[in-house]
């Protein structure tokens, strides 16, 4: 039963895990108009950018990179010498993607689920822009550091609540959100789960009245 017939994204998502098959049917209808609903990010996408300081010749995860909005700018930072590995669940998002970086010939977007994809080489540094529901899968978690070098740095942007005082806030911002994720769990906190392989994770500031985050830290020695 699809999710209009079900309940409705508000609803869902409060369960208490990410749901891949609502994820991919929410985002195969988001796909044709996704950029024009994330302009208000883009600023916040390139403070990540900024983040991770880059080198020539790195390799550097784009943590589902939905269309592709920064997949370009990451591989210029990288320079011909590095690679980028976009990785997207959706295939109609892949194919943005695809297409958004069809002039970048060190770029490879993997149409696979972050839980089970296979980098072709390890990487040294991974962004996430705006993927809560990734941050909320140990499973996705646990596989993308299995593929990143002791020492990668990782950004981390995205949305979070504010206190108790700011529930007013809080409602507008889930509604909002509500198609482009599909669990509410963690969003005090969103970037707690990334400590267990980053302990240094630091948050560097919030945005949008503190209901967004940026935040930095390096992969630990294993």
């Amino acid at each position: 039963m699809s999710e209009r017939r079900d309940r409705p994204a508000c609803l869902a998502n409060f369960s208490g895990q990410p749901d891949r098959a609502a994820a991919l049917a929410r985002y195969a209808q988001l796909a044709p108009r996704y950029d024009e609903t994330t302009t208000r990010i883009r600023k916040v996408r390139r403070r990540a950018l900024d983040l991770l300081a880059l080198q020539p010749g790195q390799t550097v995860f784009d943590v589902a990179c939905g269309a592709g909005a920064i997949l370009c700018d990451l591989s210029w930072r990288v320079g011909p010498s590095g690679r980028v590995i976009g990785v997207e669940q959706s295939p109609e998002m892949t194919a943005r993607a695809i297409e958004a970086s069809a002039d970048c010939c060190n770029v490879r977007v993997l149409c696979e689920p972050v839980e089970t994809f296979r980098s072709p080489a390890l990487g040294d540094a991974a962004i996430f822009c705006y993927t809560h529901d990734v941050l909320q899968s140990p499973q996705a978690l646990a596989n993308l550091f299995a593929q990143l070098r002791p020492g990668a740095r990782v950004s981390v942007a995205g949305l979070c609540l504010l206190p108790a005082w700011g529930t007013p806030v809080n409602a507008w911002v889930l509604w909002g959100a509500r198609h482009y994720l599909t669990t509410w769990r963690g969003l005090q906190a969103p970037w707690v789960p990334l400590l267990e392989w980053c302990p240094d994770l630091r948050l560097v500031e919030r945005y949008h009245w503190g209901t967004g985050y940026l935040a930095v830290g390096t992969v630990r020695s294993r």
